[in-house]
This record gives structure tokens, C-alpha cells and sequence, in this order.
């Protein structure tokens, strides 16, 4: 997404975005720098060659981890240390926002109702596009609950650079999230009524 259009963050701006219904956990430790392509989170060991997150650079899905980590446990201001500043927040709505100090990151972090667990990555150009399952989270912001978008799944393109988020931006849904079809589906024509006076088989078509 270009940056054209971005708007410097404030408390009204925040809140607009932040009306999207995402969110995460995660713990206060630093962004350590892999070099063996393995993250480690809670004792288990993250690929990047883990069928859910083909080709995506165990680094990036180490940090969108920690920050989806930090959000769901209510740790607001973790979760703001994972973003770059500046750096480029879309809520889904309305211009995107610039972070320009950690106190707008943990604003726009606050303003996220849901908490959200990491399902599966995939790379989109520069974007690491990201599948979550929303939950409930505690912590500024969340305590209202995430109401009827618990355990629905949203979508976000994240850019990664040295470690930290540079751009959030809220992704649209792909087919097959949250139940939908995988596939279009083709509209079925109705069946025409014979025309006055046509004689029909034993199954009601036509003779011609």
C-alpha cells in the first residue's frame, strides 16, 4: 500500500482505526535476531518451512508472533515496542496513520478489542500476509470483550524490517476464512415453464 494520504496520528484518528476488531499477546523481551531460521516461542519451534507459513522468513513470523503474543495477554505496551518508529497503522478504514512515538503505537495497540492467535502466513510481495483467529483479550482497550468477532478470523499484511513492524494494514478476508467457500459458486439458472400446450416426457421436460 502506498503511504500517500497518511495522517499523523492523534487521539481521535487512533480510535477510528483502531475500530478494528484484532489483536494479540506477547511478553516485554528484546526481538532477538535468529541465524539458524528457527523462532522459539513457549517451547516450541517455528519453521519457516512450516506448511502454514511457506517461504515466510522465520524472523518476521517470530516477531508477528510476539506481538500477536504481547496484544492477547492485554500487554499493551509490549506490543507497541514491536512497531517501528515511525511506522504506518490501517485500521481497515479512513486514511492510514503514522506512529510517531511509542506512545501513538501502544494508542492504536489499545484501540484493538480482540486478542488474536497466529494461524498461518503466506508473502505477498514485500507483506507478510497473516491469518488470526480473534479472541477476547485483557489490558486497555480489551476489557470490553471482542463480542460476536471472537473466534472469527481476520487478516493482516505486515512489513518487517529489522526486527519490527514498519506497516500494519488491515487485509481483506480470502475465500475460505471463516467458512466460506473455497470456490465460486455458479448460479443456478431456473428451470423454464414448458410453453402452453407442449407435451412433456414422464420427467416433465419437454419434447421438442
Amino acid at each position: 500500500m502506498s503511504r500517500a494520504g497518511t495522517v499523523r496520528a492523534g487521539p481521535l484518528a487512533l480510535i477510528a482505526a483502531g475500530a478494528l476488531a484484532l489483536a494479540g499477546c506477547g511478553s516485554g523481551t528484546s526481538l532477538l535476531q535468529s541465524s539458524s531460521g528457527q523462532a522459539t516461542r513457549h517451547g516450541a519451534v517455528t519453521h519457516a518451512g512450516n506448511p502454514v507459513s511457506p517461504g515466510v522468513p522465520a524472523d518476521a513470523v517470530r516477531v508477528i508472533e510476539g506481538w500477536a503474543n504481547a496484544l492477547r495477554a492485554g500487554h499493551v505496551r509490549a506490543a507497541a515496542r514491536y512497531f517501528h518508529i515511525p511506522s504506518i497503522f490501517f485500521g481497515g478504514s479512513g486514511p492510514p496513520v503514522e506512529l510517531h512515538s511509542l506512545a501513538d503505537a501502544e494508542t492504536a495497540n489499545a484501540g484493538l478489542p480482540c486478542g488474536a492467535r497466529f494461524l498461518a502466513a503466506k508473502l505477498e510481495g514485500h507483506y507478510v500476509n497473516v491469518l488470526f483467529r480473534l479472541t477476547d483479550r485483557p489490558g486497555p482497550g480489551g476489557t470490553s470483550g471482542c463480542g460476536s468477532g471472537a473466534g472469527e478470523t481476520a487478516r493482516t499484511n505486515f512489513l518487517i524490517r529489522g526486527g519490527l513492524i514498519v506497516e500494519w494494514l488491515r487485509a481483506p478476508d480470502e475465500p475460505g476464512d471463516n467458512g466460506t467457500r473455497t470456490t465460486p459458486t455458479t448460479p443456478t439458472a431456473p428451470t423454464p415453464s414448458p410453453p402452453p400446450g407442449a407435451t412433456t416426457g414422464g420427467g416433465g421436460t419437454p419434447l421438442v
